[in-house]
């Protein structure tokens, strides 16, 4: 997502991604955080020493980071759209972040329904 921010100009034509250096720069800063994010959550599921309270809320804090850092990501794309449509395409915007938000707790529902059996 991060290497897609990078890319995403506008010009008179429109909406357009430009690569370059700094693209593939803010991708592997972004597959970084991703793959420590997703590290200190397995770490977390096997590790004893890793399931403190303070890991814990460590990795709540770093989840929190990473949601207004996807929510601010998508705000920022919102000048990319005509003015004419922004108030729709912020309302998709929040109804995606609604969907998925669903579909995140639904998940997350069936995973502790299955670990208690």
């Amino acid at each position: 997502m991060a290497g897609s921010l990078q890319a995403l100009t506008r010009d008179a034509a429109g909406m357009r991604f430009q690569l370059g250096v700094w693209t593939v720069i803010a991708f592997l800063i972004g597959a970084t955080l991703g793959w420590l994010y997703w590290d200190m959550a397995m770490r977390m599921n096997t590790d004893a020493e890793h399931s403190s309270p303070r890991a814990r809320r460590r990795f709540v804090v770093f989840t929190l980071l990473l949601f207004v850092g996807a929510f601010a990501s998508y705000l920022y794309r919102l000048r990319f759209a005509p003015s004419t449509s922004s108030g729709e395409v912020a309302q998709g915007v929040v109804m995606a972040f609604v969907v998925v938000g669903g579909l995140g707790v639904i998940l997350w529902r069936i995973v502790r329904f299955l670990e208690d059996k």
